[in-house]
């Protein structure tokens, strides 16, 4: 087949909906499936990428925008000539709720082509997103939206709960299917960690770890507070926050981090590594105690899914995606957004019970093996070729 995955960015930019559309393209190709990614020219800081580029197989076509709302909301119909002469025979788009996304189902719906559209949950709690955006959502919900979901041949949902959302707003129940993230097989190897270990001085060191990117939504400072109290009771406990800034309010967020952790007298505990290496993330992993995820809100959580495949428990604040993967006192522990007691108390929990840790290491590690990219594009091709099974 010949398909068309239009998302708002692509690799080399990192996040969820970025590793997804990569390991969704990769695997489709290895399949001898023709792939073409089309997507905006840029990252979130303003960088560029070139126009046209093949990465692992994969076709990458990068568009300019005409203009901006916001980080996904770009505007860049030069896709949509590209889309109409390019003899797709599905058009998968990636993010609801964005200009990309009407276009490319206009332009699915003008060729003739399977449409399919990958929501990845866009519904985090409207008091955490700006003013305007507030007043937006809504009225493009009972529009737009409405007719866009409606009109899609299939709509893929990560989670049941992003499924009963989008059932919500209007879309029959027949459409909709639920396919979550895959996991990249190297997460079940072992891999050498003696380099990462020695240049962060982490050698013979027990150490929370978070990874991903430093953004208000993540709930860091609440993190930090947690681990203020955990430090308290465990002198030999660390907490590694990998993760880069990559944009001019990451960078603030950054520095009000740095500072809570001065006030919190954890200076010494608290290691800020910066953006990662693949290598040195997998190292990271493999070395964790416990994998912590304190978001406020998260659509997904493919970092969960990546330290369960090494085995590691799991620590959560409770929202969609978190809740499809963690399995409370089994695989981890779900506790409350932003209450940073209940979060050291669950960290304290599994640091202070080894036979704990294990078995709920190893439970993750059983549901990660459900989560294989092979499973996932199973399910996908599926889904192209009309049927509806995960």
């Amino acid at each position: 087949m010949r398909i068309a995955q239009v998302t708002p960015y692509f690799y080399p930019v990192e996040g969820g909906v970025e590793r997804h559309v990569y390991g969704l393209s990769r695997g489709l190709v290895e399949r001898g499936h023709e792939v073409h990614v089309f997507t905006y020219i840029g990252d979130r800081n303003g960088g560029k990428f070139c126009t046209n580029e093949c990465i692992d197989g994969i076709e990458v076509k990068r568009f300019r925008s005409v203009f901006s709302l916001g980080e996904f909301a770009r505007f860049w119909p030069g896709m949509v000539g590209e889309l109409l002469k390019g003899g797709f025979d599905v058009v998968h788009t990636h993010v609801y709720r964005h200009p990309h996304s009407d276009l490319s189902l206009l332009a699915s719906k003008a060729s003739g082509c399977t449409s399919v559209l990958t929501a990845h949950s866009p519904f985090p709690p409207l008091k955490i997103r700006r003013p305007l955006t507030r007043l937006i959502i809504p009225f493009y919900d009972r529009t737009f939206g409405h007719i866009s979901l409606r009109s899609f041949d299939t709509v893929i949902s990560l989670t049941k709960s992003e499924a009963d959302k989008l059932t919500s707003l209007g879309i029959n129940h027949s459409k909709i299917i639920i396919i979550p993230h895959g996991v990249d097989s190297e997460h079940f190897e072992d891999v050498n960690a003696e380099n990462f270990l020695t240049r962060f001085m982490l050698k013979e060191k027990k150490f929370v770890l978070y990874l991903g990117r430093i953004n208000r939504t993540k709930g860091i400072e609440y993190l930090l507070h947690a681990f203020a109290k955990v430090a308290a009771k465990h002198n030999d406990v660390y907490l590694v926050i990998a993760g880069g800034v990559t944009e001019r309010e990451e960078e603030e967020y950054m520095h009000k981090l740095l500072y809570e952790t001065s006030q919190l007298g954890i200076n010494q505990k608290v290691l800020f590594t910066g953006q990662l290496s693949e290598d040195d993330k997998l190292a990271a992993y493999q070395s964790c105690s416990v994998f912590v995820l304190p978001s406020i809100y998260e659509p997904y959580g493919i970092v969960l899914l990546e330290a369960a495949a090494h085995g590691k428990p799991l620590v959560a604040a409770e929202s969609d995606g978190p809740s499809s993967i963690i399995e409370d006192g089994v695989n981890g522990f779900l506790v409350e957004p932003q209450n940073s007691s209940a979060l050291a108390e669950s960290l304290m929990c599994i640091i202070e019970d080894e036979d704990l840790a294990k078995r709920m290491g190893m439970a993750a590690r059983a549901l990660a093996y459900k989560h294989t990219w092979e499973r996932v594009v199973d399910a996908v091709e599926r889904v192209y070729k009309g049927q509806s099974n995960w």
